[in-house]
């Protein structure tokens, strides 16, 4: 049954996506961060819904006029340099077939970072985009937060099977990376800073955040029931940003004091040990195969800085990956980098990671650039407040990333897609009665030029002090 409902729901998005392909990066980003082929058992379980989808949003990218030019910003810039590295490092790859095959999937990725913004754009499409991606990995903080709480967190909390995602570890890190995003979710409800034109939404706006809010909660205990040691210190890294954006400090304060002295709550017994191994790793095979990968990467970059190894090197075997590595554990066939940082040095090198740290730096400062700016617009703050979010859910990826091989997570890219758009948001909200008062053709020409602008460069429509405040 699970089968045939997720097959009609795919096919009928096709001619919904052909009148309307905006409609088609939110169901990209839905099929591929929910997974829902993983929820069925039939046929739909091999079943190409991502190839469906991605076809049908570029025939109608081509077919459609409701689209916009490509921003041309250093996020974009930065996009198609590390695309044409990756390419490189593919030709020169050690296992070109290996490191083709993966070229292929990353590919797919950036191809629809670029596409969407070309047609996300406008807060009606940018919202539901944003919730959208928010959701779809919060469904499982959700049901992995109820599953904790009734088991009193003796079992991992897993994530969809046979995906991506299937790891403790990368549920793990996917829920890190979207639990600012489900705290901004609930504000933006709760304050009703957006209008989505329906009546009933603000009427039960309030009871929408309450829910929002709950799930926020349930997120954190999937986390930290995902036994996943990089989540725990991607957390606590993102912790104090979290605490400082929540109101009512001094109640949850109160709240955890009785439940740790007065009721008695403490961690689960499987958790404190397995975060105990953190300060004992010499003795963990787990933390000292980590060691092991990050050294033999390093060694691979050092061999070739400029160009690494590519993608899916170790298709040349274990023999010839143990011999760049600094000691022999003696645990068998354990190829992960363990670490986004080591990963792109050992398939990219040292130019591949400077790139991408590069593009990383770029998204998080453009970021702070849009928080600082649209929070002293009344009509902004959800601009603000999701800005101030997607910077702590990459700091959150940046931590974790230390021990997961994630550096091609879609996730990740979607996260700067939505920064080339909310910079445009921002930019084209900066002189609106220029731009409300011009004819038809010369309000496009003035859209299309205002996003074109480089960075650091303002429009010449921004006032002077947004434009002192923005640069």
């Amino acid at each position: 049954m699970r089968d045939l409902l997720l097959f009609a729901i795919t096919i009928g998005l096709v001619p919904i996506i052909l009148l309307r392909p905006w409609v088609g990066i939110l169901a990209w980003f839905w099929v591929g961060l929910f997974v829902p082929h993983a929820h069925t058992w039939g046929f739909m379980r091999t079943f190409q819904i991502a190839v469906v989808i991605g076809l049908a949003t570029l025939i109608a990218l081509f077919l459609t006029k409701d689209r916009r030019p490509m921003p041309y910003t250093r996020e974009m810039a930065m996009m198609f340099i590390l695309a044409g590295y990756f390419t490189l490092t593919s030709y020169f790859a050690v296992n070109p077939t290996g490191a083709w095959a993966q070229w292929d999937t990353v590919m797919k990725i950036m191809l629809i970072t670029f596409v969407t913004p070309i047609l996300i754009y406008g807060q009606r499409r940018i919202v539901p985009l944003l919730l959208i991606i928010t959701f779809s990995i919060g469904f499982y903080g959700i049901k992995g937060g109820f599953f904790a709480i009734s088991t009193g967190g003796a079992h991992m909390v897993l994530g969809p099977p046979r995906s991506f995602l299937a790891g403790n570890t990368y549920i793990g890190l996917a829920m890190l990376m979207i639990l600012p995003l489900i705290l901004a979710s609930a504000r933006m409800f709760y304050y009703q800073w957006i209008d989505f034109g329906w009546p009933w939404i603000r009427s039960w706006s309030k009871y929408i955040s309450w829910g929002i809010y709950a799930a926020f909660w349930l997120t954190i205990i999937a986390i930290l029931a995902t036994h996943s040691r990089g989540a725990l210190l991607g957390f606590l890294a993102i912790l104090p940003f979290l605490f400082l954006r929540m109101q009512y400090k001094g109640t949850m304060i109160a709240a955890a004091l009785i439940g740790v002295l007065v009721l008695g709550v403490t961690v689960p017994d499987p958790l404190l040990e397995r975060w105990k191994t953190i300060q004992t790793y010499q003795e963990d095979d787990s933390s000292m195969q980590r060691i092991q990968a990050w050294g033999a990467n390093w060694n691979m970059a050092k061999e070739r800085p400029l160009l690494g190894m590519g993608f899916r090197h170790t298709g040349k075997g274990f023999d010839w990956w143990l011999s760049y590595a600094n000691f022999d554990g003696g645990w068998g066939h354990h190829f992960s980098a363990h670490s986004i940082y080591f990963q792109m040095l050992g398939q990219h090198g040292f130019g591949g990671l400077a790139i991408w740290l590069l593009l990383i730096g770029f998204t998080f400062h453009t970021l702070h650039r849009i928080r600082r700016t649209a929070a002293k617009r009344k009509n902004q703050l959800w601009l603000a407040e999701f800005a101030w979010a997607l910077q702590v859910g990459l700091i959150g990826f940046m931590a974790a990333g230390t021990f997961l091989d994630v550096a091609y997570f879609n996730l990740l890219y979607a996260f700067i897609a939505l920064t080339i758009i909310m910079r445009r948001e921002l930019e084209e909200s900066e002189s609106p009665t220029v731009i409300e008062t011009a004819t038809t053709g010369d309000r496009s020409k003035l859209l299309s030029q205002r996003i074109r602008f480089p960075d650091f460069i303002a429009s010449a429509q921004v006032d002077a002090a947004d434009k002192k405040n923005y640069n």
